[in-house]
């Protein structure tokens, strides 16, 4: 059986033909009309020109080269192909490396600069490109840290407004542990501003206790506290409390001065110079104590000597002349014999006691007449007071008699 399309011959079970590929007719009418057409076709063919034949099978070479060609190009056609969408795709994804790497480093300056929330929104971008990139994820945790900290540090900034001093070192003690180990540069900034809150918080309790302090061993602790402190409100704190202590010491060292214990007012004026050496109040203080103790030393040397001579001169009285005579009263009677009273008293500065007189009674040409001895009475004798004494002379015979208490012995109590 032959093709009816083309007249190719053909096998009984084929259902495609295999010159040209069209379905072939099902049923034997077909077959039979193909048949007859087939052979008008041939005829048709030889009565035309029998050199067609070359012609056609020429072509039908050409068609198979064709077809053997593309089975050659096909494979390499999808090489190119494949090749060209891998090129793509990883365009694609350098491009998005690109963009998280941008993004990245965009973030880094920004946190860098104190812009956390900005930093955040382009970590968080970052993030979302490429959700396992660890060293993004790595970044924003530690830029989300640091925003936390700088909203705590907020918080104590207010809490120092509001002069919550208590409040305020618990949030610095806390912030400072969340700090502690953290090397990053990201933390610069919050460790800095750490800094100076802690030092504002110790500025502001210092002060906050200057009022009750009353001793300068008190203001030179808190002197000594506050040098540990940065900043310029430390430096006004320190001088502030410099010059209480130059007050204090001031007005210790007067009174000390007004009691003439110069050496003690010296040594607390030099306290204070040690803490304002070219305080001007302090050096005149210090001249003017330097003179006056001066001016009392040699006062006092002069009363020392004053005195000493003053005891000399009483211990020589009391030694040679601590009886002194204040009145004698005689008596001649009709036998010639004088009685003698007299009255003594105790010039010396100290008391004395058992003392003695010797007396000579002398006559009116000055001759002796007699001589005798007495004890006074009381035996003790306070100084300033008086005690008496009395004795007779026999064989007188003369008005007019004159009796000199000659000696006198006693003792010193």
């Amino acid at each position: 059986m032959y093709c009816h399309h083309c007249g190719k011959k053909r096998t009984d079970d084929a259902v495609y033909c295999s010159q040209c590929g069209r379905l072939l007719a099902a049923g034997e009418d077909e077959e039979e009309a193909a048949s007859a057409e087939l052979a008008a076709g041939l005829q048709e063919s030889i009565s035309t020109n029998s050199a067609e034949a070359p012609l056609n099978r020429l072509l039908e070479k050409k068609d198979q080269g064709r077809r053997s060609a593309w089975v050659w190009v096909a494979p390499s056609l999808l090489a190119v192909v494949s090749a060209a969408a891998v090129f793509t795709y990883y365009m694609y994804q350098e491009g998005i490396n690109d963009k998280v790497l941008r993004l990245q480093n965009e973030a880094k300056a920004e946190a860098l600069s104190g812009k956390y929330a900005e930093a955040l929104a382009k970590l968080e971008e970052a993030a979302e490109a490429r959700p396992g990139f660890a060293a993004v994820r790595a970044d924003l945790e530690i830029v989300s840290e640091v925003a936390g900290l700088e909203q705590s540090l907020s918080a104590i900034g207010k809490q120092l407004d509001e002069k919550k001093l208590d409040e305020a070192e618990q949030s610095l003690q806390q912030a400072k542990e969340a700090l502690a180990g953290r090397d990053e540069p990201v933390y610069a900034k919050a460790k800095e501003r750490l800094e100076t809150y802690r030092t504002r918080h110790g500025v502001m309790k210092i002060s906050a206790e200057l009022g009750e302090l009353l001793t300068v061993d008190e203001l030179e602790a808190k002197l000594n506290a506050a040098k540990h402190l940065d900043g310029e409100q430390s430096d006004t704190l320190r001088k502030d409390i410099v010059a209480r202590i130059v007050e204090l010491c001031y007005e210790d060292a007067m009174a000390l001065l007004n009691d003439k214990n110069y050496n003690d007012a010296l040594a607390v004026t030099a306290r204070a110079l040690a803490f304002s050496k070219d305080d001007e109040r302090l050096t005149e203080l210090e001249k003017r104590i330097e003179k006056e103790q001066k001016q009392y030393e040699q006062a006092e040397r002069q009363r020392l000597e004053q005195a000493m001579q003053k005891a000399a001169e009483e211990d020589l009285k009391n030694q040679t002349a601590a009886v002194e005579v204040v009145n004698i009263v005689t008596t001649l009677d009709e036998f010639g014999d004088l009685y003698i009273e007299g009255e003594l008293k105790n010039a010396a500065t100290r008391p004395i006691y058992s003392i003695s007189v010797q007396y000579t009674v002398y006559g009116a040409e000055g001759s002796v007449l007699g001589t005798g001895s007495a004890l006074a009475t009381p035996d003790y004798v306070e100084p300033g007071e008086t005690m008496g004494f009395t004795g007779t002379v026999y064989g007188v015979y003369e008005e007019g008699a004159t009796v000199v208490v000659d000696h006198a012995t006693w003792y010193l109590d």
